[in-house]
């Protein structure tokens, strides 16, 4: 993923600068003037932890992002990935933190209608993150192939990493998914791990990222309810992009340029918020584009494709 390119919203900020007073618009303040208009900001979650842990890890961000726009905001959750998607679609919400194949499906589904925004960068600078199998740290398991036949759960049909990915992956292999494994779906990756430490599921899809910055083990063990130690990690998908916040096409130029700005200055803010938003450690939120998730909307478009079939 290149984040030097100065394609897209940069030109956008520049138009809109040349209708606002330099004044309102300077490098370090917002531009505003949306805000009569769009008084509350609608922000969807998809559900990576439970809903009502999700409002509490966004607490603090919707506060400071009311205080830095001088809108109210407002935060969406519901129970799937749909839930949040279709409020997007519909314009319920304004803008959401998605992941990839979820990003995909919205778009298509929209008519082109959303736009990612900004993204988490890892520690290092790099980006990405990767679809992992999860077995418990004391079970006989080694590779994915000592797996067949037994019970591996996905997470949900509008996720990447708990479903679209290892479900491509495995097709490529000769090895579909619903035939070499058992797989029902959990309803979400924390109940995925959770479902194989407690022994309901030989192993689990999920996601992480490198040394487990961001991902769900990640925002599992920050609230205690996973030890490192407990799991290992039997196979890697290759690298995918980091789940993007995604934006309505429809709003102000002006709204667009202010949320993208809010989101990048979190971490000069409070590296604390960028990580909440981030869902792990991170180096901050970055710009990120259409073309960045090129490959990962043909998978999503040759999976609905394969649905179609069936």
């Amino acid at each position: 993923m290149n984040s030097k390119r100065v394609r897209g919203l940069p030109c956008a900020v520049a138009l809109a600068l040349f209708f606002f007073p330099a004044a309102t618009a300077s490098a370090d303040s917002f531009i505003g003037g949306w805000q009569a208009k769009f008084p509350v900001v609608k922000y969807g979650v998809i559900p990576v932890e439970t809903q009502s842990q999700t409002t509490k890890s966004m607490d603090e961000f919707i506060k400071h992002a009311e205080k830095e726009t001088g809108a109210k905001w407002e935060l969406y959750t519901a129970t799937d990935y749909s839930g949040v998607m279709n409020a997007l679609i519909a314009g319920q919400i304004h803008l959401s933190w998605l992941s990839g194949f979820s990003y995909c499906q919205t778009f298509m589904d929209s008519k082109g209608g959303v736009e990612p925004l900004v993204a988490a960068q890892e520690p290092d600078g790099s980006m990405g993150y990767n679809a992992v199998i999860i077995v418990k740290a004391d079970s006989p398991y080694k590779t994915f192939d000592d797996l067949k036949g037994k019970v591996v759960a996905r997470t949900d049909p509008l996720s990447g990493s708990g479903y679209l990915i290892p479900t491509a992956a495995f097709r490529a292999m000769g090895k579909p998914v619903d035939e070499y494994f058992k797989s029902p779906l959990s309803g979400g990756h924390p109940q995925g791990v959770l479902g194989v430490i407690k022994g309901t599921y030989d192993a689990a899809f999920t996601w992480t990222s490198k040394n487990d910055n961001i991902g769900n083990l990640r925002a599992m063990m920050n609230k205690g309810l996973l030890k490192r130690e407990e799991i290992r990690v039997i196979w890697t998908s290759p690298p995918l992009p980091s789940p993007p916040v995604v934006i309505r096409k429809d709003l102000p130029l002006e709204m667009r340029a202010d949320l993208e700005k809010l989101f990048v200055r979190l971490k000069d803010h409070d590296m604390k918020l960028a990580e909440s938003v981030a869902q792990g450690k991170t180096n901050g939120m970055v710009r990120v584009y259409h073309e960045d998730y090129g490959l990962m909307c043909q998978a999503a478009d040759d999976e609905r494709a394969a649905r179609r079939k069936r």
